[in-house]
């Protein structure tokens, strides 16, 4: 593969590379078979925190980020990588912000919390 198994925006590929102490590079296949699941384990652990919003007057629904298609709807898990899942605007959802982005990001949320919870229930 020449690319990673899920398209990113650019500068929160650059930006996760730096937090998992990976040289950033131009292909997934560069990074090596132990940088690629060294950066797969650092996602499934992470944790973001969010600071306010910008300072724009009208907020938007971050388009781009991870194809709808390759997301597992009744779990919001990826279909590359198990046990990865997904919510919210880092999904490729555009549009304005004032209500259907928001129910947008919590049922995707839901739903993904369901799986989580129903994975570790089952034991898978």
């Amino acid at each position: 593969r020449k690319n990673p198994p899920i398209v990113f925006p650019l500068r929160i590929w650059e930006k996760w590379c730096q937090l998992a102490n990976i040289r950033n590079t131009a292909s997934w296949s560069q990074m090596g078979k132990n940088s690629q699941i060294k950066i797969i384990e650092w996602l499934k652990k992470a944790s973001f925190t969010v600071y306010g919003k910008s300072t724009h007057k009208d907020e938007f629904v971050t388009c781009g980020g991870v194809a709808l298609t390759d997301v597992q709807w009744k779990t919001m898990q990826s279909k590359h990588s198990p046990g990865l899942s997904f919510a919210g605007e880092v999904l490729d959802i555009d549009g304005v912000t004032g209500g259907f982005n928001f129910q947008s990001c919590w049922t995707t949320a839901t739903i993904a919390a369901k799986g989580l919870f129903l994975e570790t229930k089952e034991g898978v």
